[in-house]
């Protein structure tokens, strides 16, 4: 859950000067400036804290985030968006029961709200219930002006590559690059799930493909020096593994290859 602030910009003013010759003691007349404000509707209101409260809220400061969102409701009370993203902001407090409240709200005033369901979902997947979780991922999917399908369907193949189920899992993650082909960790999971299957050299060719689409993915360099190192091939293993150290060496996938490459001699 892959951006904020209200900004009442008044019109220019402008002023016009009557220029010319004048009588004696003849005052030159000039006209007043005129200035025009714009007068914004409740709901350009409560859009405008609605995006401070979300601002706050991916500052990680969660009371401020609530105060502006509930700002936002009094001010557009029938808006689905503004109670899904309370109801988000409660679950991120861990305050379940609460988030459970605004995002049922959100569904009352939208039934079709997708943004809900996927909230839902999370909400049953961290409480261990992923046939529930499943069940709200598909009802988001059934919306066909979902902008965000192809998260739906990554979140369905981790769900069903946990259940042990890898064909599923590959019919999910094929989906969600078709809805999205810059979704990066649907091709990594992909290519993970192939090694499980034993497919190493399928692995290996769509490493390839996403490195030269996605240079910076860490964790393909890993992969690839982890399978060149199981097959002995040590300049291979070398190459990716130092690549992926070097991209960001205090990630998780930097430490990873730093630990290997000390183990194993690898060093430059």
């Amino acid at each position: 859950m892959k951006k904020l602030l209200l900004v009442v910009i008044p019109a220019v003013i402008t002023s016009s000067c009557i220029t010319g010759t004048t009588q004696k003691n003849e005052k030159l007349s000039i006209a007043p400036p005129i200035q025009e404000t714009q007068v914004l509707s409740r709901k350009e209101k409560a859009d405008g804290f609605y995006k401070i409260g979300v601002s706050y809220l991916q500052l990680g400061d969660i009371p401020l985030a609530l105060k502006y969102l509930f700002k936002a409701k009094e001010l557009n009370p029938d808006d689905p968006k503004i109670y899904n993203m309370i109801g988000y902001t409660f679950y991120i407090r861990g305050d379940t029961k609460s988030a459970l409240k605004y995002i049922y709200k959100a569904l009352e005033i939208n039934p079709n709200f997708s943004d809900a369901y996927m909230n839902l979902a999370t909400i049953a997947e961290d409480e261990g219930n992923l046939e529930k979780a499943k069940k709200y991922y598909l009802k988001a999917l059934s919306n066909p002006l979902f902008l965000k399908p192809e998260v739906a369907y990554y979140k369905l193949a981790l769900i069903e590559e946990k259940e042990g189920n890898l064909k599923k899992a590959q019919k999910y993650l094929n989906l969600a690059i078709r809805n999205n082909l810059d979704f990066a960790p649907a091709y990594v999971k992909l290519g993970e799930i192939l090694q499980k299957e034993g497919r190493v050299e399928d692995a290996k060719l769509l490493y390839y493909q996403i490195i030269k689409r996605f240079p910076n993915i860490q964790e393909v360099y890993y992969r690839l020096g982890i399978i060149y190192l199981n097959e002995k091939n040590m300049p291979l293993a070398k190459k990716f593994l130092i690549k992926c150290y070097k991209l960001n060496p205090d990630s998780k996938w930097g430490i990873k290859a730093q630990e290997v490459i000390a183990k194993y001699g690898l060093k430059e």
